[in-house]
């Protein structure tokens, strides 16, 4: 990246430089940025109207705390205390499992936590109760919760592996407050999608969600480009494969209860928007 009249070079980090902490510290601070590639490390372009002085201490406040980590550190397992760096991804891991076991060991309490409400009377299976009298009760809840429930070992192994790939990287470029806001419209956003799709029926997990963070990083990284959200473009068309190949049915001869693909598309759609929206206020002026 060539300099020019609104860009100029802040620093070269060298590999092994903690740019997730950097880019938390950058977006907390409002601070318009670029990281490039170079190498084995990256070079920082920041707006020429930014505080280039204040970026410097926040380099040099970083190369110290990871100084201190590695101290601290030695002898423990990779990762360990990394992981609540992005709480809001690791908490919604941790519902997702807590909504596997409630559905594995305590089913009769599952009615609370779904989209449609039921009761279940004389072996005939769920009789739905009509969602607008479960909303005008107030159980707005409901929009949110089913994301957290899983039908199987599968199913929740699935989406955690895949939540965690994406969840983390946009918690970090994002930071927590904007992330759970994001979280919460695709939550509710492809739950009610779903039960759009396919009216008045049993469903759940975080699926919807994790295919709103797909297209968020797909879409937000080709508009304004960073390194944490530089994702194997491979992985993105395999889901993306996945999801139409869910579309047409196939899927469904094999899974007992079907394929939640209102939520998917949905969920999809929602993380587009939202994440060409990001993008776009990552722009320069």
């Amino acid at each position: 990246m060539a300099e020019d009249d609104n860009w100029v070079q802040a620093s070269h980090l060298a590999a092994g430089f903690d740019l997730d902490l950097l880019v938390l510290a950058l977006n907390r601070n409002n601070i318009t940025y670029r990281l490039v590639e170079q190498g084995e490390g990256h070079e920082l372009w920041l707006d020429k109207g930014q505080r280039q002085a204040d970026v410097q201490q926040l380099i040099a406040q970083i190369q110290k705390i990871a100084v201190v980590e590695k101290a601290l550190n030695t002898g423990k397992p990779k990762g360990v205390g990394s992981m609540w760096r992005v709480p809001v991804t690791l908490i919604t891991l941790i519902f997702g499992v807590l909504g596997y076991f409630l559905v594995s060991y305590l089913p009769s309490s599952v009615h609370f936590l779904t989209f449609v409400d039921f009761t279940l009377a004389n072996g005939k299976g769920p009789q739905f109760i009509p969602v607008e009298k479960t909303f005008a009760a107030g159980e707005y809840w409901r929009f949110v919760t089913p994301a957290f429930l899983h039908f199987g070992i599968f199913h929740v192994v699935f989406n955690s592996l895949w939540l965690w790939e994406f969840g983390r990287r946009v918690e970090l470029v994002s930071g927590r407050a904007a992330y759970l806001v994001l979280m919460l419209a695709l939550a509710s956003g492809s739950n009610a999608g779903q039960y759009l799709w396919d009216g008045p029926v049993l469903f759940g997990g975080l699926s919807g969600v994790v295919y709103g963070l797909v297209g968020y990083v797909w879409i937000r990284n080709r508009i304004a480009p960073t390194p944490l959200l530089n994702v194997q473009p491979g992985i993105i068309y395999m889901l993306i494969g996945w999801l139409l190949i869910c579309l047409f049915g196939i899927v469904d001869v094999f899974i007992q209860g079907g394929v939640a693909n209102g939520a998917h598309v949905s969920g999809l759609l929602i993380g587009m928007l939202a994440g060409a929206l990001a993008g776009r206020q990552k722009l320069p002026n």
